[in-house]
């Protein structure tokens, strides 16, 4: 499935670059775009195999939004998180998945982390209320994943379209076509079996030979991984443009007509290609321990899943880094409202600032599984036993 899936998004290429400027100032993909992407099975990659999906391995996640974010920066990311909110719904049980795709076999899955609603139980489930923020894609969203704290510690639920509204609130500096909007749900029931219990996942309850290798991968540091994927194919997409302009462009106030003949210009470009191939080493090498974990039933221990979370980070920044070095060889004539390079910029600075992505916080994390320190950083390392 996934060579054919590559292709067909090499296949998009003129369409999702033509579109992607209207879709940066409209703040949401187009219709036409999801449904085309659709289409060429871009978010069946990571479905159980029971309906009709690949059963991606994370490699395979960052191969998918790579190729697409390297054509349109939003649509990889929002192919990242609805990709990844497909293998989060494939983690609870048979019928709530069967409730997602049994309907609608090309539903998309949108939501947050953050507990910021509040959950009541009541006979059969849950009475849930609250304001989800940063949704990526959820416009284009059948269900939403909300985050609560229930009385055996966080958890996510699982609510339909007619259940939330969206508030229209995403105003941003890049990734602004992904329509990260609030979603609000006010009092809507959630059967039990709509409840996926986070702390146990943290735990590894996933990893059992009853799952399926490629939803028995190490929870966090996986939806970690995931969202390294968009910046990789940014950071090609911004050294295909600088290398291809090279050839023409001129360096301003100087003798060179072409920039490809000036010495400090090639040491800038290969030091951008240097650290966007750096990029890829360090977000494969973390896909590729979580997958052999995967595949061999095992639970990564506290020092490998802090290090998966720190290659992603450090990837990210290896990404923005060569992005500063190409911004400063291509020229001023980068930001250019004309030109796809500063939305480039745009939407990986902005990506590049995701929470989980942060790197103070994921080397903090993996410098304390180095050195045997007590981890008080962040409960999504390891179960914490309650609320709070």
């Amino acid at each position: 499935m996934v060579p054919d899936v590559l292709t067909a998004v090499a296949d998009l290429a003129p369409r999702l670059t033509a579109a992607a400027a209207r879709a940066d100032e409209d703040r949401r993909l187009a219709d036409d775009t999801v449904a085309a992407m659709r289409e060429a099975g871009v978010f069946r990659v990571a479905r159980p195999a029971r309906h009709g999906g690949g059963e991606a391995s994370i490699r395979t996640h960052l191969d998918v939004s790579s190729a697409v974010a390297a054509l349109d920066g939003g649509a990889g990311w929002c192919t990242a998180l609805w990709n990844g909110g497909s293998w989060i719904v494939s983690l609870f049980p048979d019928r709530a998945q069967d409730d997602v795709w049994g309907a609608d076999p090309d539903a998309l899955i949108s939501g947050t982390l953050m507990p910021s609603g509040t959950a009541e139980r009541v006979p059969g489930g849950y009475r849930l209320g609250g304001a989800y923020t940063y949704a990526s894609g959820i416009g284009h969203a059948s269900w939403g994943l909300a985050a609560a704290v229930l009385e055996d510690g966080l958890a996510w639920l699982l609510v339909p379209r007619e259940d939330f509204d969206v508030v229209d609130e995403w105003h941003v500096a890049g990734m602004r076509s992904t329509g990260s909007n609030r979603f609000v749900v006010d009092g809507a029931f959630v059967p039990d079996h709509r409840v996926l219990r986070i702390e146990r996942l943290v735990a590894g309850a996933n990893v059992t030979p009853a799952t399926a290798t490629a939803f028995g991968a190490a929870f966090v540091p996986s939806l970690v991984v995931m969202l390294a994927g968009p910046l990789l194919g940014l950071g090609r997409a911004a050294l295909a443009h600088v290398l291809d302009a090279a050839a023409t462009k001129r360096i301003a106030y100087t003798g060179f007509d072409r920039q490809r003949d000036s010495a400090a210009f090639r040491l800038q470009v290969a030091e951008a290609a240097a650290a966007v191939d750096g990029a890829g080493l360090h977000a494969y090498r973390a896909a590729d321990a979580l997958d052999r974990h995967a595949a061999g039933t095992t639970y990564p221990d506290e020092l490998l899943r802090a290090r998966c979370r720190a290659d992603a980070s450090v990837a990210t920044r290896h990404v923005t880094r060569a992005l500063e070095a190409l911004m400063y060889a291509h020229g001023s004539a980068g930001f250019a409202d004309a030109s796809p390079l500063q939305r480039v910029w745009r939407d990986a600075n902005v990506a590049a600032r995701h929470g989980m992505l942060i790197p103070r916080v994921n080397l903090e994390l993996c410098g304390s599984a180095l050195v045997g320190a007590e981890n008080t950083i962040s409960p999504l390392v390891r179960p914490v036993t309650g609320p709070g």
